[in-house]
């Protein structure tokens, strides 16, 4: 059995097209196994700015990646994946998005670098990251904290009108998947 793979996926820019194009390519390229409930997510306020207009809603999720990757690798594809939907990975962070596409985690790998941490350090605190992933794979224990993904995410109250989930986006994303 390989090592599960986990992604967290988002958008506010077309999310519904950007993430049926983004998932259904790297599908082709990585072998999507399986994709969590999708999640309309109010987003994040910039703590720089908090007084700036609102963005529109995220659709999030995670999805599970078949066979084994080089971390290195996997996000080099990530990021070429979210450019080509139209991703300016120059910009400023907290601004819309049309593709997210971030390792969660890779099994019990533990990598933190000035660009890529694995895991993700905002699991625990960010139900939109923490419930996607539970769902996708219970059992496994988070490399840092020692506790499973359930158990993470059981520390965060039911979906609310800050995040809820979009069953017509999950239906769609999860078809781009062969039965």
């Amino acid at each position: 059995m390989h090592t599960p793979i986990l992604i967290a996926f988002g958008a506010n820019i077309a999310p519904e097209t950007n993430l049926a194009q983004g998932i259904a390519r790297l599908h082709a390229l990585a072998g999507v196994r399986a994709i969590s409930t999708v999640y309309r997510t109010r987003a994040l306020a910039d703590p720089e700015r908090p007084e700036t207009d609102p963005q529109p809603d995220f659709l999030n999720g995670a999805l599970r990646l078949a066979g084994a990757w080089d971390p290195w690798e996997l996000r080099t594809l990530l990021k070429s994946l979210e450019q080509e939907l139209g991703r300016n990975h120059q910009a400023p962070g907290w601004r819309p998005r049309p593709l997210d596409l971030d390792i969660a985690l890779m099994g019990s790998l533990r990598l933190e670098t000035p660009i890529l941490t694995i895991p993700d350090p905002d699991i625990p605190n960010r139900s939109f990251l923490a419930l996607p992933l539970a769902e996708l794979a219970p059992k496994l224990i988070h490399p840092v904290l020692g506790r499973s993904l359930t158990a993470l995410s059981t520390g965060f109250a039911a979906p609310e009108e800050t995040m809820r989930p979009d069953p017509q986006a999950t239906a769609r994303l999860r078809a781009i998947l062969p039965l």
